[in-house]
């Protein structure tokens, strides 16, 4: 992310951070309220179909479906960006796709043995990956400075844009917590906190890792993984490899979870009638939607060695962002019916 904001935003990197966090507390804030009012699992596609009608609903559970898998290949890319740090022939076409391969059949494998080795996985990938990056923050802290931000202007025609669909792909995922509003003891009360308070810590480690590597790269933009290098400037090449693992530990961390909580989203619509019936299969053994999960593994598998980072960042934000403006215009909705 670094590299990308300071190539598309220049100097206007940080603000386009902070102007990423309104647009997406806006709609945090609104998905917050209306998921007060519900104490129901599902988040906004239950809102939607509630609200607008069946039609509207089976929209929005397609849009999250769709920015999963997009979200699942631009991960994967990221992942094999880094890994090449640490294993320079992973920075071909074919080895890449080997590896990726590979990871994703292990994780489809892994969730169709079951839920538990799935969030297993996916919070043992999780606490690993916080470490080097709070380290990094920290840094932002005690080496950067306002005076540290590139002068650079924004690239042209489109910079600006394109800085802001990075930094909204950072920022959102808020919507985890209404997902499972049912299943707390006070969503009323938790869910705002919960979700304000995980979007805010977020916004703050991104500010402050972009402020570490400019404080410490005499050109951000420059860098192909300014994390790394930034690694190496403190503590020399066992800095960068540290952090190339560490990066590669975050977006499997990411991955492991998509693939344990994006296949219920396709079985979801399946048991709705919005797919083929075959889509809600049970393993008879592991009592896991097996179909659900090899057809999400294959779909993303497939996106992540066609698609460009570009391509696919445009299809998630584009996706996403209208599928969290449903709930939006939900909360206009219900206010009015009050």
């Amino acid at each position: 992310m670094p590299a990308g904001l300071a190539i598309d935003a220049g100097r206007y990197s940080l603000a386009v951070i902070f102007v990423a966090f309104v647009v997406v507390a806006f709609l945090a804030l609104s998905l917050a309220e209306v998921s007060s009012r519900y104490d129901v699992t599902g988040g906004p596609q239950v809102y939607a179909q509630r609200t607008f009608g069946p039609l509207t609903g089976f929209t929005v559970g397609w849009l999250f479906s769709v920015s999963r898998l997009a979200s699942y290949a631009l991960i994967s890319q990221v992942m094999l960006d880094y890994a090449a740090a640490l294993w320079p022939s992973l920075a071909a076409p074919w080895p890449r796709a080997v590896a990726i391969t590979v990871f994703t059949i292990v994780l489809a494998v892994i969730n169709v043995r079951g839920v538990t080795r799935g969030a297993w996985v996916g919070n043992l990938l999780t606490i690993a990956k916080m470490l080097p990056l709070g380290l990094i923050a920290l840094a932002g802290l005690w080496f950067a400075g306002w005076n540290d931000i590139p002068a650079t202007e924004p690239r042209q025609p489109d910079g600006l844009s394109g800085a802001l669909q990075i930094a909204i792909f950072a920022c959102v995922g808020f919507h985890v917590a209404a997902v499972v509003a049912g299943e707390m003891r006070d969503p009323r009360r938790d869910l705002p906190v919960s979700i304000l308070g995980g979007l805010a810590i977020s916004c703050l480690l991104y500010l402050l890792l972009m402020l570490a590597c400019f404080g410490v790269l005499p050109d951000t933009a420059a860098s192909a993984l300014p994390l790394v290098d930034v690694a190496k400037a403190f503590i020399g090449p066992a800095g960068a490899t540290l952090m190339a693992a560490a990066a590669v530990v975050s977006c499997a961390g990411g991955l492991a979870v998509q693939m344990l909580v994006s296949p219920r989203n396709i079985f979801a619509l399946g048991e709705s009638g919005d797919l083929p019936r075959p889509i809600v299969a049970v393993h008879s053994a592991f009592r896991t939607p097996h179909v659900a999960i090899i057809t999400y593994a294959a779909l993303s598998w497939l996106l992540t060695i066609t698609g460009t980072f570009k391509y696919l960042l445009a299809i998630f934000v584009i996706a996403r962002m209208l599928a969290y403006g449903s709930t939006a215009a939900a909360l206009v909705v219900l206010r009015r019916r009050e």
